[in-house]
């Protein structure tokens, strides 16, 4: 019943004209614009440190969510929700959620800052005047049975030691959470409609790479606040309980990343066809670890994954904007996602290798899938200047061992007037490498600033990727004794066919 926003399956319309998302209060580029550390991943958002030392006043409780949780402020005044494992999974929750929020952070996206912490009880008293409201509306003060009561469910570890997740309050003023579709009437920063985002369409393939099924609008935070003298509302995503194998309150269940939480369309063909049909990821083979919950990379398919509920931007997701996310998840390589899971603090090493194991093996399904969904060329680079310039690329497919060496390339060359924004076709040619010296009589006339253009739509032919015959648009400037630069790179947007998606 929710709206499915702007019917028009339009390109990302917050893109600039190299087809990367600027940074704004929504994403910041950081491993797919630069090269990090790995200490600088596995801190990821915690740039303020965890709760201080000393005594904590537990100060309310956050009434949202279904994890057993409450809100403590430190001596220095900082202010943190503390949310609790289930009793019979321990680390399950708190390690989905630290994983998580280290990737989603060094993607780019907006998160919480999150810590590990272990402590006794007796670390923790209650605020004077401190209240919470039912579940019914009715706001009660806090006692310690109330806090008890929280910490019931909660695994307690030898010598009455707890581990919670301590997750920082952000700061700013709340003004709720952003949908996947239009925009905020009271933000005027908000002008691109949510669908055409290009960080959230392409939310859809780290999604899937880390079974972040629990991804709607329930999940997202909006703050107004003031960063270098300027007050906006920045953008967040939270709680990734729900993710990995995790469902917060215990194991995910098996349907999650594979169907929507109420998709009639394959329980009618399981009961019609007398239980013949099943879904084959019931059959996931995946070792008893507490910690660890439902998460398998045997059945994934990075272009059948389904969050809990519909999503509209991620239901807009062209191949242009799977092929951007798929970048950037190549760019965690082993050695980074390890660093990534040692941040979890699981106690068995069994979950520590598992949890390693298949987070490779869903990101090399998720990158060789959604690379190979358009012409996958990319790292586009001049040299020379004046009359003897050279183009050069690189096969993404190729880079990442997906495809063989294409056996060609096609590049048409086309003048570009940046006046009227028209071109014309000059020459074709054909190159058996990933690199052609530009034609001198392929500029266009002069712009008012005095700079000349061309246009190479390059075609790469690949008997096992037939759609590759679909170019790439490359734009170059040539701004004289300034030298030559790209300033349009365009891939096509349809996917080889329905099925792919």
């Amino acid at each position: 019943f929710q709206d499915r926003g702007d019917p028009d399956q339009k390109r990302a319309v917050n893109i600039n004209t190299i087809g990367e998302v600027p940074d704004s209060s929504w994403f910041t580029n950081r491993i797919g614009a630069r090269e990090m550390s790995v200490e600088e991943i596995a801190t990821g958002p915690n740039l303020s440190g965890p709760p201080a030392d000393g005594q904590w006043k537990v100060i309310g409780r956050p009434g949202a969510g279904v994890t057993p949780k409450f809100m403590i402020e430190d001596r220095k005044g900082s202010r943190f929700i503390f949310k609790f494992d289930p009793m019979e999974y321990p680390e399950i929750a708190s390690g989905a959620e630290i994983i998580s929020s280290k990737f989603f952070h060094a993607f780019g996206y907006n998160v919480a800052e999150t810590y590990i912490v272990s402590f006794t009880k007796d670390r923790l008293e209650i605020a004077s005047g401190a209240t919470f409201t039912t579940d019914t509306g009715v706001t009660l003060e806090i006692d310690q049975v109330d806090v008890d009561h929280w910490m019931s469910n909660a695994p307690v570890g030898p010598g009455g030691v707890y581990r919670a997740l301590a997750s920082k309050i952000i700061p700013g003023e709340a003004v709720g959470g952003f949908r996947f579709f239009g925009t905020r009437p009271d933000d005027p920063n908000d002008i691109f409609p949510h669908e055409h985002r290009r960080e959230l369409r392409g939310y859809r393939v780290i999604s899937a790479w880390l079974n972040h099924d629990d991804s709607r609008a329930l999940n997202t935070y909006d703050s107004f606040g003031e960063e270098d003298g300027r007050r906006f509302i920045k953008h967040y995503l939270l709680d990734f309980g729900s993710a990995l194998g995790s469902a917060s309150i215990g194991p995910n269940e098996p349907r999650g990343g594979n169907e929507y939480l109420f998709e009639g369309g394959l329980v009618w063909k399981s009961a019609l066809t007398l239980g013949i049909w099943h879904r084959p990821w019931l059959t996931a083979d995946i070792p008893a670890i507490p910690s660890i919950g439902n998460f398998a990379a045997e059945h994934f398919l990075p272009q059948n994954w389904k969050p809990e509920y519909p999503n509209v931007a991620m239901d807009h997701m062209d191949a242009a904007d799977a092929f951007w996310a798929a970048r950037i998840i190549d760019k965690f390589s082993e050695k980074l996602i390890a660093a990534v899971v040692d941040e979890a603090q699981f106690s068995d090493p069994r979950a520590v290798v598992y949890v390693n194991e298949v987070l490779r093996k869903r990101s090399n399904k998720a990158v060789n899938h959604w690379i190979t969904q358009t012409n996958p060329l990319d790292e586009f680079a001049l040299i020379g200047r004046g009359g003897s310039v050279v183009l050069e690329w690189e096969n993404a497919a190729v880079r990442v061992g997906v495809a063989t060496d294409a056996g060609s390339y096609g590049v048409r060359w086309s003048t570009f007037d940046n006046r009227t924004s028209s071109e014309f076709q000059i020459s074709d040619q054909e190159v058996g490498t990933t690199r052609i010296g530009v034609p001198v009589n392929a500029w266009g006339s002069p712009d008012a600033f005095g700079y000349r253009y061309l246009r190479a739509h390059i075609f790469t032919h690949h008997a096992d990727f037939q759609w590759w015959k679909e170019p790439v648009i490359v734009t170059v400037r040539d701004k004289g004794a300034g030298g030559v630069d790209i300033v349009g790179i365009d891939h096509p947007r349809e996917y080889p066919s329905l099925n792919s998606r």
